[in-house]
């Protein structure tokens, strides 16, 4: 079987990924009868029961500040634990109580742990602290946001010790190790260690083994090359410190680091570099073999010939060099031991750097303590509420690099107090290293975790084709497959031939590591769905199924993309060949037989090679098997998926429509709305039908009859939010931060407005002075039935293909995903929200449709009105405008809205909102049938840097612009676009900016649109009847009209 090179360490690391965690396990590390990290029958409950699981061997005594203190004033006899300690706090390391009850307080600590191969970062646990179940002494609490001591319990009734994202210690600057202290060390003139050639050197040597690296600097460098450099410092710290007697430098006794190089592990780690033959065998991964022996070569390379001069500039040599330029004496060289200058020893602190250096904004930075944290994997948030969409809070929320360099860690999960700590006198404190799989522990880490809910196993890709294709024999339809995948940019350019499709590694979930976390892309399923498409027959998948649930036949769908194919154009290949309807549901059939396919030998059989393995003291080896049998079980697993075909998530429909609940809610609005006081308001809410709720009149109202006016602190806007708060609160300075009133160009507010409106709604909630409003608006559950922003990506291919729409949306789910994965990773946001709510993907996506839907500008600012923005939409009138007046009661400016026609008491009011159908679609979750104001959208046009006429792009308001396709100006417009990109000259004779040199341009896109909506109109069976369906229906054949329209009249037709 034979992994990706793309597996490799250097492209899986990624700042702000702790990628390198911590290394724990010596040789033989994670037994056959060892306890693994979670056992897997509970890898998914919730996060801080888990970090409770693993056997607590370790029994040390409290080390509250003032126990710390005093035990480290003895400076006889310490042991590493207490020196290392002792070094942390006197270089300024700083460690945060965490209370026990009755004023009592320990610290973290490092701890034995030998099923987890050594250190661990430990909470002791003083015996007079037990749970109640135990019936006696303090119930440990947790220190709240406002330093007071709080009693927390879970739901099971254990005391919370730690929760979730409380400051554990903080590492100062002085104590960190990159490559930047290193060169200020050795390629500083200011230095004392300062060494002339350190850095042209070192530089040179770089750039020779990773030519398209910036060489040795302080930021940029990849990740291995940072582990060498930080390596090298740690060895001539490791020589000073294990041989002082040797040193002739009288300014310092031994190593500054000696205390930490102690806990060090002495043993050079198992990673996948240090295999042999035997273990690369066991093995049976033709990738990681190569990517483990180019390691190693790589590495020896470096060391004894450097930049290829013979060894006389090698990394070696640098290191004798800064050994003895750490001597001091350059009269008397110093005789340097062997053992401080071996490969070896080289290699055994490149494997400390890469296991155990943390990665932040893509600097590595070998931090003492918080590098001894081990692995264990936890869900998103602690929750017990199923059904939750939570996204993965970023690895640097909690590990915080602050402005003076110094790094804060945080818990990523809740530690509870059960009866087993209390009788251990310890909990081991774990953490998740961040979503990778176990190819990259192996790797870097030297270790195999025993549950990885990231985990992945490789499928070869030619377990997915028909035998005949595998083997490269000729075959037309794998001709069009090559094409197909050529026009989505998933094969390579110049590849003549398709024989196999690229490996992929699957999760036990069936979801894919290759198609990565971007919305509305998925290469790696789509190579997939491709191939199955156009290479299985009519019987290998459940077809008929997705006929039933579509419409849609085998044949059909084929057809379609055989023609899409040969069309050339790349929108219509995707969307009839990789994004057909029911394609997740063959991908994940296909995933099915080729693992079945793709499985050997039994885990049986591994396993008895595992147990040999342990048995003659084979660390390496098991180890190697370890691995293999992981990747055993993924592929077990995935042969006997069951997938549901068809099935779909169906919101509750009891909290879909609740006319009985509006009723009541509509009462506390109206009462909400009289204290407001507004200076004008002639409308009130009702029940509207299908509308949900609408604005109707209260009296009479003429054309520009004002019938609402809004005072300041009657709406939600950016300004209100900031001065509503007490200025010294989180939430204020929350607020401030994303507010940007001093810089309105930067944005509209909408971050603040975003914040403000989780806040008000999920933490304040009923003690919200706008609960009334808020709690009237549709909630998640109904939201999800109809606006795009909640919809799956499976349904937008499946109803909007052939649509340019179709793009729209997924680009702004895309969008919203990646303000909710910013705002995630704020630690201001978590604190003040709450991660729970922060990182609930429905609750921000609802706050943000919210935003989307409701929101009403003037003054050039985006407001939220309570009353105004249950107004509903239609077609008739001036479009909507609300604008600021001079209030004649209060003397100062208003919000007024004046009524565009003419209303009776008791009817619905109604704004025309002046939006074509795709933007009130979008936005908003509707469409209105005969709206003047609709057009088609045209997208995904672009000017590219070859195009003849790209040095005039300038004359375009943008290089990818879209255009609302309707009337002729609109079609200019597309027509001056082709005439910059293809550098079109104008005809003499011609008035019409429609002349013969664009005309063709114009043609060949109109008729490749409506080409792609006439196969998106042509099922025959409507299956779907939700109220989406049949406004995404609709948008389809207005779009088509429009594009008939604007060719016939507008292009064809010479005017």
């Amino acid at each position: 079987m034979a992994r990706k090179k793309s597996k490799q360490p250097s492209d899986k690391k990624k700042g702000g990924l702790r990628d390198n965690g911590t290394q724990k396990s010596n040789p033989g590390f994670r037994g056959n009868h060892q306890v693994s990290v979670v056992p897997k029958t509970t890898s998914f409950i919730g996060a801080g029961v888990v970090a409770l699981l693993a056997i607590v061997i370790f029994s040390a005594l409290s080390l509250s500040n003032n126990d710390l203190q005093s035990k480290i004033q003895n400076d006889g006899g310490q042991t590493p634990k207490e020196a290392f300690l002792k070094w942390f706090v006197d270089n300024g390391g700083t460690f945060y109580p965490i209370g026990l009850g009755k004023d009592r307080t320990v610290n973290v600590t490092i701890g034995e742990f030998p099923s987890y191969g050594g250190w661990g970062l430990a909470l002791p646990i003083p015996p007079a602290s037990c749970p109640p179940s135990k019936g006696g002494g303090d119930c440990p609490s947790s220190s709240s946001s406002d330093g007071e001591q709080q009693c927390e319990t879970n739901d099971e009734h254990s005391p919370i010790l730690i929760k979730h994202l409380d400051p554990l210690f903080t590492v100062p600057s002085s104590i960190i190790i990159s490559v930047e202290s290193i060169l200020d060390t050795y390629a500083s003139p200011s230095s004392p260690l300062y060494l002339s050639d350190f850095y042209r050197v070192v530089n040179k040597i770089l750039t020779n083994s990773f030519p398209r690296g910036p060489g040795l600097a302080k930021r940029g460098m990849g990740l291995v090359q940072q582990d060498v450099v930080i390596a090298m410092y740690l060895m001539v710290e490791d020589c000073v410190n294990h041989h002082s007697d040797l040193f002739h430098n009288d300014s310092e006794e031994g190593s500054r680091w000696g205390p930490y190089l102690d806990v060090l592990p002495q043993y050079t780690i198992p990673r996948l570099d240090t295999f042999g033959d035997e273990e690369y065998a066991a093995l049976r991964d033709e990738n990681l073999e190569y990517t483990g022996r180019n390691s190693k070569r790589l590495l020896e390379e470096m060391y004894f010939k450097g930049d290829n001069d013979g060894g006389t500039n090698s990394l070696k040599t640098v290191v004798i060099d800064m050994i003895q330029q750490k001597n001091g004496s350059k009269s008397s060289p110093l005789d340097i031991p062997e053992s401080c200058i071996s490969f070896e020893t080289f290699h055994r602190f490149v494997a400390i750097v890469s296991s155990r250096a943390m990665v932040l904004k893509g600097v590595k930075h070998l931090t003492p303590l918080a590098e001894m944290i081990n692995y264990s994997p936890k869900l998103p948030v602690e929750s017990n509420d199923e059904g939750k969409d939570l996204i993965r809070a970023p690895f640097d929320l909690y590990h915080t690099l602050s402005e003076d360099n110094s790094i804060t860690v945080r818990s990523d999960r809740d530690i509870f107090l059960t009866d087993t700590d209390a009788d251990t006198g310890a909990i081991q404190i774990f953490e998740d290293y961040g979503p990778v799989d176990s190819s990259l522990f192996l790797e870097a880490h030297g270790f195999v975790p025993f549950a990885n809910p990231n985990n992945c196993a490789v499928i070869p890709g030619s377990s997915f084709l028909r035998r005949n294709v595998a083997s490269g024999r000729l075959d037309a339809t794998a001709e069009l497959v090559l094409q197909a995948l050529k026009a989505l940019h998933l094969i390579h350019p110049e590849q003549r031939k398709f024989e196999s499709l690229e490996d992929v590694c699957a999760r036990d979930d069936l979801s894919l590591v290759e198609d990565g976390n971007t919305v509305g892309r998925k290469p790696a399923s789509d190579s997939i769905a491709v191939a199955s498409l156009l290479l299985s027959d009519d019987g290998s998948f459940s077809w008929d199924q997705i006929e039933k649930d579509t419409g849609e036949s085998f044949e059909s769908l084929r057809h379609k993309c055989i023609a899409a194919t040969r069309s050339g154009y790349a929108e219509r290949i995707e969307v009839n060949c990789a994004r057909y309807p029911g394609s997740g549901s063959i991908v994940k059939q296909a995933l099915e037989t080729a693992a079945i396919r793709s499985i050997s030998e039994t885990e049986e059989k591994i396993l008895l090679q595992l147990q040999q393995a342990d048995s003659e003291g084979k660390d390496r080896l098991a180890v190697a098997l370890r691995f293999r049998i992981e990747e055993r079980k993924i592929l077990g697993r995935i042969a006997h998926f069951q997938d549901d075909i068809g099935r779909r998530k169906q919101p509750n429909a009891t909290n879909q429509r609740e006319p009985g609940n509006l009723g009541v809610k509509l009462v506390a609005f109206n009462s909400f709305i009289e204290s407001l006081e507004l200076p004008i308001n002639k409308i009130e809410p009702k029940l509207a039908g299908d509308m949900r709720i609408g604005a109707f009149a209260t009296e009479d109202l003429a054309v520009d009859d004002a019938y609402i006016s809004l005072a300041p602190n009657s709406v939600i806007d950016v300004a209100n939010a900031v001065a509503g708060e007490e200025k010294t609160s989180k939430f204020a300075a929350l607020l401030r931060k994303y507010s940007n009133l001093g810089d309105p160009q930067r944005n509209d507010g909408f971050d603040a407005l975003l914040i403000y409106l989780l806040h008000e709604r999920f933490v304040r909630a009923e003690n919200s002075r706008w609960w009334p409003y808020l709690d009237l608006l549709p909630s998640i559950e109904e939201m999800s039935v109809f606006h795009p922003l909640f919809f799956q990506e499976e349904d937008i291919n499946r109803h909007l293909a052939g649509s340019d729409i179709r793009g729209f949306i997924l680009r702004y789910q895309r969008r919203a995903a990646e303000r909710h994965s910013a705002l995630s990773s704020d630690l201001d946001a978590n604190l003040v929200l709450g991660t729970e709510i922060l990182l609930d993907k429905q609750k921000v996506d609802w706050a943000t449709a919210v935003l989307d839907s409701r929101s009403i500008w003037w003054d050039g600012k985006r407001h939220l009105s309570p009353l105004l923005d249950l107004v509903n939409a239609d077609v008739k009138g001036r479009a909507h405008e609300t604008r600021l007046e001079d209030s004649k009661d209060t003397g100062h400016q208003v919000a007024v809205t004046r009524a565009s026609r003419r209303v009776l008491r008791g009817e619905q009011i109604f704004e025309n909102y002046a939006q074509p159908n795709y933007l009130l679609f979008s936005y908003h979750g509707f469409i209105i049938e005969e709206n003047p104001n609709d057009c088609a959208l045209l997208d995904g046009l672009y000017i590219h840097r070859s195009d003849p006429g790209a040095k005039n792009a300038h004359r375009l308001r943008s290089m990818t612009p879209s255009f609302c396709i309707r009337d002729k100006a609109s079609v200019e417009e597309l027509a001056e676009f082709f005439r910059v990109k293809y550098n079109l000259s104008t005809e003499n004779s011609s008035e019409s900016k429609i002349d013969a040199n664009v005309r063709p341009y114009l043609t060949e896109v109109l008729e490749e649109r409506i080409a792609r909506l006439v196969e998106a109109t042509s099922t025959k069976v409507d299956v779907d009847p939700s109220s989406h369906a049949r406004f995404i229906r609709q948008l389809l054949k207005d779009d088509l009209k429009h594009f008939h329209h604007a060719l016939n009249t507008h292009v064809l037709v010479q005017n």
